[in-house]
């Protein structure tokens, strides 16, 4: 939780910052982002996905649509379960400092989804999702850039009353500038 508050400090606190707008009403992009995804209690590896699609609605603010997909024992698997999740986020971003070089921005998103993980007569389990965070986009050529993604990332799974995943994570991967 303490994470969450200096992550929800330092986004209030960035605000005060000028801005120096790149982004333009009407620009859309495309991402492709992937984070180390390991399993509590045990020692599984595995990796979460997230592809998503902006489209900037102001000079300094957008909306996406996030698909986001999982699979905990994609590297490694000692508990001998995997378990997959597929789900999509929509959300707003709106982009604090916007420079030739790098756009830092904040993010909110709540989504919808289901896991396949088997427990008893259910085959595949309802998933909500709820993302806040800071992400910055690093230019490296002109219409491509790195991105990465800090969120505080909760999702629960709603069928059977339990944490699916919950915590900050580190997504790292790379921005497009369609139009």
């Amino acid at each position: 939780m303490k994470n969450l508050q200096v992550l929800l400090c330092t986004i209030l606190l960035s605000t005060t910052l000028s801005v120096n707008s790149q982004n333009t009403k009407g620009d859309i992009h495309a991402s492709i982002l992937a984070s180390p995804l390991t399993t509590v209690g045990n020692d599984d590896l595995g990796l979460i996905g997230l592809f998503g699609a902006e489209f900037f609605v102001f000079d300094q603010a957008s909306v996406s649509a996030n698909f986001i997909t999982s699979n905990n024992s994609l590297f490694k698997s000692d508990s001998e379960t995997t378990i997959r999740s597929y789900s999509m986020m929509p959300s707003v971003q709106y982009y604090f400092i916007n420079n030739p070089k790098f756009h830092w921005y904040g993010q909110l998103g709540y989504g919808y989804g289901f896991e396949d993980q088997t427990q008893g007569i259910a085959e595949n389990s309802a998933l909500t999702i709820f993302s806040i965070g800071a992400g910055l986009n690093i230019k490296m050529l002109e219409k491509l850039s790195l991105k990465v993604l800090v969120p505080y990332f909760d999702a629960n799974n709603i069928t059977f009353g339990a944490d699916s995943a919950d915590g900050i994570g580190v997504f790292i991967g790379f921005n497009y500038k369609l139009r």
